[in-house]
């Protein structure tokens, strides 16, 4: 339960502090580092307080632990219909009514009211204090995570199961390892997805800055020259008026005007916000031919390369690159078993189209004309080009060779007695 992992972590917390303020006055009492009286005064009130809010979240945490089991349905059966109506029913509308607290710590407080047991109460304040500590450990991203992972075995499971046992059974090694592919390309698409969604903000609040920086100016302009003009009338009607002012002014409204028509002919771009319709469709024949076909390879390696740049950060380039070589693993796997596999190789692509957003070419006009273009590219590759970090002699490969001269020397030894 996300709430007793967030109480667990608040209590941990306070005993750090409590330990430090201990620890603060001790060295004190002892001359090693002396306090003043009002550090003092607040090293033992931030103790009294971090003590007294152990001693609650602990009092939360073992109401939470003990009631469960048959226990917790009993209570359920007895309390339901009064306290859902009375808590479940009314907490939620004072916490969406809290001007205070942020629009995603009240959804997390939603979801703590959710998961409680029935007859659990909490102030708002106090879980409005657990639902801090669990999107600070993101807790809910990981529920979420775990119960996508349950959804795509147990989707995996029920179309396996109307699959010969008799083709598959040499396949039940990757039987764990399959879901898990399909659930990081899941995660990956959703972290593209929430960049692209963090960008077109971004590009937005950018448009909608520039087009309030130049309004203001133009405001600015417009007072400032109606001002003038006025003024300027005014001048101009006194039978002693300044000649001199006069122009100076007329000088400045044409200034003012000049600077009024540059900002109308400023023109702000429209944002061209970015979508993601899901990865690019991949080529069977680029995995059937894997290691026989320069061709194939390439295609692979330029496929790659493609969605590596809708990776934001280098961490996700990272990601995509160890998933990249496991969905490779798969689909070679399951492509060198042939008709065998199938269905098994079906199961795990109808997988990857429902989670992952990715899919096969199906088109053959299109996968003949990608086949041309790849051929066009491949023949203005240099592939005489190394990696930057290129170099025969690898750590591992110097690894081996200690190793085993370590093994020779050992056995020389041996012989010796």
């Amino acid at each position: 339960m996300e709430s007793i992992v967030a109480l667990e972590a608040l209590i941990q917390e306070n005993e750090k502090k409590i330990a430090l303020q201990k620890q603060q006055l001790k060295n004190h009492e002892a001359g090693i580092n002396k306090l003043s009286r009002m550090a003092i005064a607040s090293s033992e009130n931030a103790l009294e307080i971090s003590t007294e809010l152990v001693e609650k979240y602990k009092k939360m945490l073992e109401k939470l632990q003990t009631i469960e089991g048959k226990e917790l349905e009993e209570k359920e059966k007895l309390v339901f219909l009064a306290e859902r109506k009375k808590y479940f029913d009314a907490q939620p509308s004072r916490i969406k009514l809290n001007v205070e607290q942020s629009n995603d710590k009240k959804l997390e407080v939603l979801r703590i009211i959710e998961e409680l047991p029935i007859d659990v109460n909490f102030e708002d304040k106090e879980l409005f204090e657990i639902a801090t500590k669990s999107l600070e450990l993101g807790l809910g991203d990981l529920n979420d995570i775990s119960n996508k992972l349950e959804d795509i075995k147990s989707e995996f499971k029920a179309i396996k199961d109307q699959i010969d046992e008799k083709n598959i059974q040499e396949l039940s090694t990757i039987d764990f390892f399959l879901p898990i592919v399909v659930l990081h390309f899941y995660v990956l698409s959703s972290n593209i997805i929430d960049n692209i969604e963090f960008d077109n903000e971004r590009a937005l609040q950018k448009k909608e800055a520039l087009e309030n920086e130049i309004n203001e100016k133009r405001e600015k302009f417009t007072t400032s020259l109606e001002e003038k003009e006025e003024l300027l009338k005014e001048k101009q009607s006194e039978e002693n008026s300044d000649k001199e002012e006069i122009k100076e002014l007329e000088s400045i409204i044409k200034s003012l005007n000049n600077e009024l028509n540059k900002l109308k002919e400023i023109k702000i771009p429209e944002v061209k916000l970015k979508t993601f319709s899901g990865f690019p469709k991949y080529q069977d024949w680029w995995i059937r031919e894997l290691w026989v076909s320069h061709q194939a390879y390439f295609a692979l390696f330029k496929w790659k390369e493609i969605i590596s740049n809708l990776c934001a950060t280098t961490e996700q380039k990272k990601a995509w690159s160890i998933i990249f070589d496991r969905w490779v693993f798969i689909k070679k796997l399951l492509n060198d078993k042939g008709s065998l596999a199938y269905d098994y190789h079906y199961a795990f692509d109808s997988l990857m189209s429902t989670y992952g957003e990715l899919e096969e070419e199906l088109e053959i006009k299109n996968i003949e004309s990608m086949e041309v273009i790849i051929n066009q590219i491949t023949k203005k590759e240099d592939f005489s080009k190394n990696v930057d970090f290129h170099n025969v002699n690898t750590s591992y490969l110097k690894f081996k060779m200690d190793k085993l001269k370590s093994k020779d020397k050992n056995s020389s030894s041996d012989m010796l007695f």
